[in-house]
């Protein structure tokens, strides 16, 4: 019994040794990031923070009071300075993990975004997919326009990104991972959606083109759809074209692009295939569907080589990966 009592009191001893959870930050003692904003201005950063409201006590059961947010804004010369200076004004650390979007201003874009990207990419708490955006104004204005009372939230804006083209290393969608491949591959050319804000409402229908790590020009949207086309995953897609004197409109629903190449006279010579699924409009008085059909393949035909046109002829900016047929084709393997 004696034994027992000893064993019982050395637990209880070596209990009072033993350490809680120590270095550990709760979330109320953290800024948790849904949307970055980076414009730089007269070589000094200005960094904005959209994070969640920690203090909202509200008991309201409305959607815009559960997701209240806050937007915090530093200048520094660097960004890292940015951040250290929102930290020490709240007396909380950031916390990237939740970010969706980082939304870099056009005129900041222009003089490139290497360094951005790069910072970000280096931060191991924020996500590599993590979507790459180029607004029409300052970044800081997307989430906190003084001149309206709305806020236009992080998760609406990954929203209207993610109604057209498709996620993968080709497409539209520029998360940091493949954004900053993109601009450091001599070979490729970056893309990126380009946000137009407009009195509290974003829209999202062009591309931003990137040589380098600069933005070059801003797509039309009718260069931006052909772009889509050959992409082969334009869902949603909408356009309309003249036959005589009607205007028809279609709508695609579904689009598979398959892309090949040809050596003729040792020169590559590339072919484009387009499948796809669409609704007309408009077309109910006219009986011919040959003629119809027609002047479809003529005008998905003339957006396409457009887009080649402008981004490669104009620009040299390959941003359609054609390298890669080339290089995987007879064409460069020794004889």
């Amino acid at each position: 019994m004696k034994i027992k009592e000893i064993i019982i009191f050395f637990e209880l001893v070596f209990i009072c040794f033993l350490g809680g959870c120590s270095g550990v930050t709760g979330l109320d003692e953290q800024l948790i990031v849904y949307g970055i904003g980076v414009d730089k201005i007269d070589d000094m950063y200005e960094l904005t923070l959209q994070t969640l409201n920690t203090q909202n006590t509200s008991e309201s059961d409305s959607k815009e009071e559960k997701k209240s947010v806050v937007d915090i804004h530093a200048k520094a010369k660097t960004l890292i300075d940015a951040a250290s200076q929102i930290e020490n004004q709240t007396g909380k650390k950031i916390l990237y993990s939740h970010a969706i979007v980082l939304i870099i201003g056009e005129e900041s874009a222009k003089n490139g975004i290497s360094d951005i990207i790069t910072f970000f990419s280096t931060n191991h708490k924020l996500r590599p997919t993590v979507e790459v955006l180029i607004s029409d104004c300052f970044a800081k204005d997307i989430f906190s326009n003084e001149e309206i009372e709305k806020t236009v939230y992080s998760e609406d804006i990954f929203a209207v990104t993610t109604n057209v083209g498709k996620k993968n290393n080709d497409a539209i969608h520029s998360n940091i991972r493949y954004l900053l491949s993109d601009i450091n591959n001599e070979l490729k050319a970056a893309k990126v959606w380009y946000i137009e804000y407009d009195k509290g409402r974003v829209s999202c229908q062009r591309i931003a083109l990137f040589k380098s790590d600069k933005l070059i020009d801003v797509l039309d949207e009718e260069t931006s759809n052909g772009i889509l086309l050959i992409y082969g995953e334009a869902k949603n897609l909408s356009d309309s074209a003249k036959l005589n004197d009607c205007t028809i409109s279609y709508k695609v629903s579904q689009a598979k692009s398959n892309v090949n190449v040809e050596i003729k006279n040792n020169k590559p010579v590339f072919s484009l295939n387009l499948d796809l699924d669409l609704d007309l409009y408009g077309a109910d008085n006219i009986d011919r569907s040959d003629e119809i059909k027609a002047m479809l393949e003529n005008r998905l035909a003339s957006l396409q080589a457009n887009a080649i046109n402008f981004c490669i002829k104009k620009y040299g900016c390959d941003i359609f990966n054609f390298h890669r047929y080339i290089m995987s084709s007879d064409f460069l393997k020794p004889i």
